[in-house]
């Protein structure tokens, strides 16, 4: 049997600052893309599919640069780095978009709207903030193998998971508070920035990745490369089906997550008959039961394997939808996203990203990182989809029965794939 000790790699002290990103990303994630932003364009512009095409083209443009960018960080050397800069502009730009414009005022039930040019910054910031924070998690997920060893990945992955979402705890309560006493949302995108910035810090101080045995200078010819690399490692993937099976299920299931994600707290209010207040307030209960499952789900990775953990977050996903999507008693609604939509949530991300761990050559962490990545960002057509049935039959509750379609395939090719090791 082998052996289970701790090894000199799994230290604390970088566990922890590895995970802290998780924390620090998560409040991004959380206060802006689920909780206020769309919000804050609705009572804006009147309309939500503007933000709904506004993540959709971010996290292609995400997709079309990632691929280069893990094979990048496994060559040069140089992903935290990377991955520095990007959390830089991700905060500069989310500080932003409270500067630009103020929903103060706004209400489009009157007709009273914001300028035209608040909106279009607003949006052209949301996209960069997106984008580069997309890309961030690329860098930041090739990090995972500098600070655990492998049998102790997946209980790590479930702790920065976990820790994230307590992150939400400790940082949505007080967006929500300044967003109720100032009577406007855009000083929770000021708050946003600047706790993603400071929660990011020890990663930069405590968490130092291997060296490669050969430092390559980036230039555009190694870019050229990579990209050509990507096309010979997609044409491989229809010889190994597992693989292919596993990157097809994924995307479709993060689709959904990705879409639930933006969308719960519009849902909640327009389709579930909660009230603003109750809305943030079921956000903030999410979170906490999100830090208790992740854990869980991490340390259920490790024992049962991605495979079989995944399928499970992914079936918990369906039966959130399915139960949330028939009713609209508050009493049923309530403890079904709390347990299995969150536990769904949670579960995608630790379980997928340790499957990845197994099917990739350790010397390709990067590379498969950087497909891995593509995926993830073209998981977003939901997300339009989901905006434009919504405009269209004024109903959000179509809206979410539509993403049952994606997540029952993406189950289906998930049973199907296999990881190389017999017990994952």
């Amino acid at each position: 049997m082998a052996n289970r000790r701790p090894t000199p790699l799994d230290r604390p002290l970088p566990i922890m600052s590895w995970a802290m990103y998780d924390f620090a990303n998560t409040i991004y994630s959380a206060i802006v893309v689920t909780a206020f932003f769309p919000k804050f364009m609705a009572r804006l512009a009147g309309r939500d599919l503007y933000t709904g095409l506004t993540q959709t083209a971010s996290m292609i443009l995400a997709g079309i640069i990632v691929p280069a960018a893990g094979a990048l960080a496994d060559r040069t050397g140089r992903g935290k780095r990377y991955l520095w800069w990007l959390t830089l502009a991700c905060c500069a730009a989310t500080f932003g978009i409270g500067l630009v414009a103020n929903d103060a005022g706004c209400d489009p039930a009157k007709g009273i709207l914001a300028p035209t040019s608040a909106v279009v910054a607003a949006l052209l910031l949301f996209g960069l903030a997106n984008l580069t924070y997309q890309a961030s998690l690329v860098f930041y997920n090739t990090l995972l193998p500098a600070v655990a060893s492998p049998h102790r990945q997946g209980f790590v992955s479930g702790f920065g998971v976990g820790l994230g979402y307590l992150g939400v705890v400790v940082a949505l309560p007080i967006a929500l508070y300044a967003a109720a006493e100032t009577g406007a949302m855009r000083v929770t995108f000021l708050l946003a920035g600047g706790a993603f910035l400071v929660s990011s810090l020890p990663l930069f101080f405590f968490v130092r990745p291997a060296v490669p045995a050969q430092h390559v200078q980036v230039s555009c010819r190694l870019v050229a490369d990579q990209f050509r690399e990507l096309g010979s490692t997609l044409r491989t993937l229809w010889h190994t089906p597992n693989v292919l099976f596993f990157f097809i299920g994924n995307l479709l299931c993060v689709d959904v997550v990705n879409t639930l994600i933006m969308w719960t707290r519009p849902y909640l209010e327009g389709g579930a008959g909660f009230s603003e207040k109750a809305s943030g307030y079921t956000l903030l209960a999410m979170s906490v039961t999100a830090f208790v499952l992740g854990m869980g789900m991490g340390w259920l990775t490790d024992r049962l394997g991605p495979k079989r953990t995944l399928l499970a977050a992914a079936c918990s996903m369906l039966l959130c939808l399915i139960v949330v999507s028939a009713t609209r008693q508050k009493a049923v609604i309530l403890p079904v996203i709390l347990l299995f939509g969150s536990g769904g949530l949670a579960g995608t991300w630790t379980a997928g990203r340790k499957w990845l761990l197994d099917i990739a050559p350790p010397d390709h962490v990067g590379e498969f990182f950087g497909l891995y990545g593509v995926t993830i960002k073209l998981s977003v057509f939901g997300c339009t989809l989901f905006a434009l049935l919504a405009d269209w039959t004024g109903s959000y509750r179509v809206a979410l029965v539509s993403q049952l379609v994606p997540l029952v395939i993406g189950i289906g090719f998930l049973a199907a794939a296999r990881s190389r090791r017999p017990d994952a």
